[in-house]
């Protein structure tokens, strides 16, 4: 468990710097939002694979050794970007290795923690986790590069982080094949027994992709806001960049703390009801933060919104370790992880082409658009009992 926050801390780590290094990297290739904005297409292009290929690579080699693999793929490309800043498509590529691999693990940690007692409460702790991480790396991005340190010497803190996290999973997981069966779990069917019909399965569950389209309509509307919260703050709102950085920083802290504090509160209010309630707060605020146009506002709000759809992924994790036969689970949650998480490279590209369009002023009302579109996909998952646990 140690190992998998490890994971899931040094991947926050890794997406909410991109945020505050993005006006860094715009500068430094002289580019504008739109081609910035193919540092999220490369990300996307990595979730696709790890789509198409993190349930097969942990059935052929292992759980365990699925996980050390991504783990090492990661490290590379953490060293790629760390490396240089003279080649635009080259870092592109780093952001194209570290998506598959973080894809990836946070199939495999979702998978695990599913099979925890207490799912919910474990996997928004897991998540939580992921939100600290997200809430520190902006501000030691930001006193970095403010200070004249070049923005890819950030990524060494990357590298520095993926050595422990591979030692931790490799202690933790390296005898693990597969995760173990609970005795009330009903037997894998013939038709979902094997490789191949277990993905055929998968791919024809409404329930999977009803929570794989909710995720990546969660997932976008977090990075949307995370990534480009801080480009807003300095041009809309007119901030400095140091607090333009905590605005993103209190965003995650937002998201952290809600992961780790509300699961009580959704397992008594149910899961559903829990969702419902939390998007409307969340488009509320969203609201405010557009058509207030001062600061202090927009930084409250923000960091309020965090707070509010911060349990949405481990309801759909949850939700889907219920509706979807265990046998289907490494596939199930590889597709919902992998598509949920190509909403964080879908959904800012467009945030992004839109800004060097119109402005960057977009970015409110395209998180409210995708806060309101998340109701109506989740209105549209099948419904399970209130969980008791």
């Amino acid at each position: 468990m140690v190992s998998a926050f490890m994971t899931l801390f040094l991947a926050g780590w890794n997406g909410g710097s991109t945020g505050a290094l993005l006006p860094y990297i715009e500068a430094n290739y002289k580019i504008n939002y739109a081609r910035v904005s193919v540092l999220f297409v490369a990300t996307f292009l990595g979730y696709v694979v790890a789509a198409a290929g993190a349930g097969t690579l942990s059935r052929r080699v292992g759980y365990g050794h699925a996980m050390l693999i991504s783990l090492l793929v990661e490290l590379a490309g953490n060293i790629i970007n760390s490396s240089q800043q003279v080649n635009f498509g080259l870092m592109c590529f780093g952001f194209f290795v570290v998506g598959m691999a973080f894809a990836t693990q946070l199939s495999l940690c979702n998978v695990y923690f599913a099979t925890l007692n207490k799912p919910l409460m474990w996997t928004g702790i897991l998540h939580g986790i992921y939100g600290l991480g997200a809430f520190a790396s902006p501000q030691v991005a930001t006193v970095m590069v403010s200070r004249g340190i070049p923005y890819n010497l950030f990524y060494t803190t990357n590298v520095g982080l993926n050595i422990p996290a591979f030692a931790l999973a490799w202690l933790a997981f390296r005898n693990l094949h597969a995760l173990p069966q609970q005795p009330n779990e009903k037997a894998p069917t013939e038709g979902t027994s094997g490789g191949s019909g277990t993905l055929r399965a998968t791919l024809k569950s409404r329930a999977v992709w009803t929570l794989a389209i909710f995720l990546m309509l969660y997932v976008g509307a977090e990075e949307s806001l995370g990534g480009w919260i801080v480009s807003y703050v300095l041009e809309v709102r007119k901030g400095s960049p140091e607090g333009a950085s905590w605005v993103a920083s209190s965003f995650y802290l937002g998201l952290a703390l809600g992961r780790i504090f509300l699961p009580p509160l959704n397992m008594l209010m149910g899961e559903r009801i829990a969702v419902i309630v939390y998007l409307a707060v969340a488009i509320a605020l969203e609201c405010v933060a557009w058509f207030v146009p001062v600061l202090a506002s927009t930084a409250v709000c923000t960091a309020l919104v965090g707070v509010a759809i911060s349990t949405f992924y481990a309801a759909a994790i949850t939700s889907a370790g219920k509706l979807v036969p265990r046998a289907m689970h490494a596939d199930a949650f590889a597709l919902m992880s992998s598509i949920g998480q190509s909403g964080s490279a879908f959904w800012p590209l467009i945030v992004g082409i839109m800004s060097t369009k119109k402005g960057i002023w977009v970015v409110e009302p395209t998180v409210v658009a995708l806060l309101g579109a998340q109701g109506i996909c989740w209105l549209m998952v099948p419904k399970i009992g209130r969980r008791v646990e």
